[in-house]
């Protein structure tokens, strides 16, 4: 008899990349590639300032999180995360980063620095917003 059951987020992305692992190895004859995770925060003493977050998996590198407390803004911190992170891809094999920003938020900032739109979506994850999705070959 068949059954959902609640399981843990960690177990269930766990099952869920083995099986997509082994379709891949079967259907496109190349080997799984274990993620390779990237966390660097940057602190002012004791205070948190900001960070980033991204995830290497085969060729691509996508940033999942990047932020900078609003009064550590424009002084090269930002930029400084995303260099590290880009180093960090680099250095591990990554051909392509992606990214997604919202429209009140850093695409001119990710744009700056090679990404390019290759996606939107509109009234995203609210009405009257749009999500943009970036690229930048390395």
């Amino acid at each position: 008899m068949l059954e959902y059951k609640p399981i843990t987020t960690e177990q269930n992305e766990a099952n869920l990349i083995a099986l997509l692992s082994e379709n891949q190895e079967e259907e496109k004859k190349v080997p799984a590639e274990k993620n390779t995770h990237f966390s660097l925060a940057l602190y002012d003493a004791d205070l948190y300032i900001g960070g980033i977050t991204a995830n290497k998996w085969m060729n691509a590198t996508h940033i999942s999180l990047l932020a900078v407390n609003k009064a550590y803004r424009g002084k090269g911190y930002g930029t400084e995360l995303l260099k590290k992170a880009e180093t960090f891809a680099s250095e591990s094999g990554s051909k392509l980063i992606t990214i997604h920003t919202q429209d009140y938020q850093a695409k001119s900032f990710y744009e700056q620095y090679g990404y390019q739109v290759f996606g939107q979506l509109e009234d995203t994850p609210f009405s009257g917003t749009t999500k943009y999705y970036l690229v930048k070959h390395i």
